[in-house]
């Protein structure tokens, strides 16, 4: 299925939409909650808490409320993970080839995250995608994050592309609420972490289960 219309800038996600970055999460939230005296979660549990950002995460794996989380395991975390975020992570297939093409044809190309910014920008530049993109914008680089529509304001401002012409490309019900609250269309890739229920009832104005579908 092709896109309906060229846009003249898209927006990725990061982990489950551009890469499968699972792996290295899940070892690297295992060793620090171990080490912290919790259980070590499955890769299952691991993947549902992907996409919210690291804190969020090791709420919903250790079940402590906001004030309850001890600082130190979320730094222990993010330097542990830092150091092993490019062993088992892997580029999702067509995704450098689409890159490629829609910069060819003219196209903004930008990664929003909720990743820290050092892993951020050591995957993309170990997997050769750093360099396709005319922005990364990671989870210490703003105030409002995803779904909060203000990063996507910003980057139309910085690329003067009109929102009818801005795609958000993602995995996640935070991924569609952030293109809805901005009021750009959204592509639900079937790849990810996402609940495919619930995305396909958010009604994105795309659904695809591979990045040749948007060519």
């Amino acid at each position: 299925m092709a896109l309906a219309k060229e846009y003249g800038l898209y927006v990725f996600d990061l982990d489950g939409t551009l890469v499968d970055t699972r792996l290295d999460i899940a070892r690297a939230l295992q060793k620090a909650l171990g080490e912290a005296g919790f259980p070590q979660p499955g890769l299952g549990d691991v993947t549902k808490a992907i996409g919210g950002g690291a804190r969020k995460a090791l709420l919903k794996l250790t079940g402590l409320q906001d004030d309850e989380l001890d600082p130190c395991l979320l730094e222990n975390f993010a330097a542990i993970y830092e150091q092993m975020c490019c062993d088992n992570t892997s580029v999702y297939p067509g995704a450098e080839e689409l890159l490629k093409r829609l910069k060819e044809r003219g196209a903004r190309l930008a990664v929003v995250t909720m990743k820290y910014r050092t892993p951020t920008h050591r995957i993309l530049k170990h997997h050769g995608l750093f360099d396709l993109l005319d922005a990364v914008v990671s989870f210490d680089d703003i105030e409002k994050r995803k779904p909060d529509p203000d990063s996507l304001f910003m980057l139309q401002k910085r690329f003067g592309v009109p929102l009818e012409r801005i795609l958000m490309v993602g995995d996640s019900m935070t991924d569609l609420e952030y293109a809805k609250a901005a009021g750009v269309d959204a592509c639900a890739v079937t790849h990810g972490y996402g609940v495919l229920e619930d995305m396909r009832a958010a009604g994105p104005r795309y659904m695809i289960s591979g990045f040749a579908e948007m060519l």
